[in-house]
C-alpha cells in the first residue's frame, strides 16, 4: 500500500521532470547538437566548421596552442586535440603539418609564413604554411 502512494506521488513529479529535459534538449540547435560536449571544449564553435570546411579531407593539421586565446572554453585546452580529432576526422593529426589549427599561437613562432584562412576575435585561425 505504502508502494502505491508514493508511486502515485512520485510519478507525476517524474514525468515532468521528463518533460523539462525533453523540452531543453529540443530547443538546441543544430550547431549545439552537433558539436554536443565540444561547446566545453571549444572557446569558439565557429573553430569546428571552418577547420572542417577549409582542411581537404586527406590532409594532415596540426594544433598549436598558445597564450594568446582571449576567450577560454570551460575545459583545459589539453581537451582540444581528442575532440577536434574526432570531429575533423578522416583528416589526420600530425605535429608536421602545414595545415595549421592556431588555437592563441604566434604564428611567427611556426618557423615559416602563415597563410591565414579564417580567424575569430579570440586569438584563433586556420591556415597553412607557404
Amino acid at each position: 500500500m505504502v508502494s502505491l502512494v508514493v508511486i502515485a506521488v512520485e510519478l507525476p513529479k517524474r514525468l515532468r521532470d521528463l518533460s523539462n529535459v525533453s523540452s531543453a534538449n529540443a530547443s538546441l540547435s543544430f550547431a549545439d547538437r552537433e558539436i554536443a560536449g565540444g561547446n566545453s571544449v571549444l572557446a569558439d564553435q565557429l573553430l569546428a566548421y571552418e577547420a572542417r570546411s577549409i582542411l581537404p579531407r586527406d590532409a594532415s593539421y596540426r594544433i598549436v596552442i598558445g597564450p594568446k586565446l582571449t576567450k577560454q572554453a570551460t575545459l583545459p585546452t589539453t581537451s582540444l586535440p581528442g575532440w577536434l580529432r574526432y570531429f575533423l576526422m578522416p583528416r589526420r593529426q600530425d605535429d608536421h603539418s602545414g595545415w595549421v589549427v592556431c588555437y592563441g599561437c604566434d604564428p611567427a613562432r611556426l618557423g615559416a609564413p602563415y597563410e591565414v584562412l579564417w580567424r575569430d576575435a579570440y586569438g584563433i585561425s586556420v591556415g597553412r604554411l607557404k
